[in-house]
C-alpha cells in the first residue's frame, strides 16, 4: 500500500481542527463515551446469518472464527498487506465486492493520516447501502496500550478519529472499551459508521 499523500488524501488542517471542535462539542470527556467492554459485542449486535463481512488489517484471520459461529452462512474476505499470510486481498487497490460490514481493528494507528484517509476510502467504497463500518485503535488516555507497540505511527484521540469522519461528512457513534487489568480506565476506541454517506 502507498502511504504518500495523494490529492484525494491531503489534509486540510484548519478544516479538520473545526471538526475535532465539534466532535469535543459532542463528547467532552472520554467518560462521556458509552461503554462495550469488547467490540466483539457491538459487531454482534449488528450483523446476522448471511452478512456480507470484509476485514482490514486481518492478520492471522481470526475474526472469520467468531464470524462463522454467529452467523454460519456469513461470507468473510479479508485483506492485510502481509505477504506471509492467507488473505483474499494483499493490496489495497484489488479489494472487490461490496459489503454488509467492514471491520478495521486496530489498524489506523499503524498507518499515517494520509494513508488513513485512503484506507478509510477505499471502506467506504466497498461498503454497501445501509452497511456498517467499524473502526477501533487504542486509547491514548491510557497510554501503556499505545505504546507498548513499537509499530503504532500515528496516536488517534476519539476528537480526531471522529474528526475526519465528521471533515469528511460521515456521520458515526463512539464507543469506549475497558480493561480490568486497567482497573477500567478505556483502552480502546472504537466507531461504527452507518452508511450511505460521501467522501470526497
Amino acid at each position: 500500500m502507498n502511504t504518500e499523500s495523494s490529492s484525494n488524501s491531503r489534509i486540510n488542517w484548519s478544516e479538520l481542527y473545526q471538526a475535532r471542535r465539534s466532535v469535543q462539542s459532542r463528547y467532552r470527556k472520554i467518560w462521556d463515551l458509552p461503554i462495550a467492554k469488547r467490540y466483539s459485542t457491538v459487531l454482534e449486535r449488528h450483523g446476522r446469518d448471511g452478512v456480507a463481512l470484509l476485514e482490514v488489517g486481518a492478520g492471522g484471520r481470526g475474526l472469520e472464527k467468531r464470524i462463522k459461529s454467529w452467523w454460519p452462512s456469513a461470507s468473510y474476505k479479508s485483506f492485510d498487506i502481509d505477504p506471509a499470510t492467507r488473505q483474499d486481498f494483499h493490496r489495497l487497490e484489488d479489494i472487490s465486492g461490496s459489503y454488509d460490514l467492514v471491520c478495521m481493528f486496530e489498524v489506523i494507528e499503524h498507518v499515517r493520516p494520509e494513508a488513513a484517509l485512503e484506507i478509510l476510502k477505499k471502506c467506504f467504497e466497498v461498503t454497501k447501502p445501509g452497511g456498517l463500518l467499524f473502526v477501533t485503535t487504542p486509547n491514548i488516555y491510557y497510554p501503556p496500550n499505545y505504546l507498548r507497540d513499537a509499530t503504532h505511527i500515528t496516536p488517534w484521540c476519539y476528537d480526531e478519529l471522529g474528526g475526519v469522519l465528521l471533515w469528511r461528512n460521515i456521520n458515526y457513534a463512539v464507543y469506549t472499551g475497558y480493561s480490568k487489568e486497567a482497573y477500567s480506565i478505556p483502552y480502546r476506541i472504537g466507531m461504527r459508521l452507518p452508511f450511505p454517506f460521501c467522501i470526497n
